[in-house]
């Protein structure tokens, strides 16, 4: 488990977000409950999910006002917004988000298939790159196919060599 310090100078200096807005994200996410907060005289420990969460935030490019909520549409986002829960039971797959994939990656980034991660700023959309091609993940019942606004495509695309880095050297010996 990681310090606050630590995780702000690994999001600094490997993934390349300042850690300033680093350190006013993680605030907001706290007050939101989206990150455990520590108790009186316990200092905050950022675990593996949590710098997931803190990934997403820091790469969603939301307003300080507005990156919870945007960082839970990112995570709830899903395999080309296929909504899983409306399938029948008898053939339902298991339901995994970008948050799975991500924090996934973020454990064991050196078995992952995945080549880099790109969060769209424009509207709720994470793609992950392998190998063999992309996963877009939107929210559940968008259509996959269609442009998912009307305004131009911006969006931050971190390597996963960068996370594996960060998560190296944050999650190391917990591993």
């Amino acid at each position: 488990m990681a310090n606050i310090a630590a995780t702000m100078a690994a999001l600094q200096h490997d993934c390349g977000f300042r850690a300033a807005r680093a350190g006013t994200v993680l605030e907001r996410l706290l007050e939101a409950q989206l990150i455990e907060p520590g108790a009186p005289g316990v200092a905050v420990v950022i675990n593996p999910s949590d710098f997931a969460i803190l990934l997403l935030a820091m790469a969603s490019g939301a307003p300080l006002r507005a990156v919870a909520d945007r960082t839970v549409e990112l995570f709830e986002c899903v395999p080309d917004g296929v909504d899983v829960d409306v399938m029948p039971e008898a053939i339902r797959p298991s339901k995994r988000t970008a948050f799975d994939y991500l924090h996934d990656l973020v454990w064991s980034p050196d078995t992952s298939p995945i080549t880099a991660v790109e969060i769209c700023e424009t509207w709720p959309e994470v793609v992950f790159h392998t190998r063999n091609g992309i996963v877009r993940f939107l929210p559940a019942g968008a259509l996959a196919g269609h442009w998912q606004g009307n305004k131009q495509r911006r969006a931050t695309t971190i390597p996963t060599s960068a996370i594996a880095l960060a998560a190296e050297k944050l999650f190391g010996d917990s591993k």
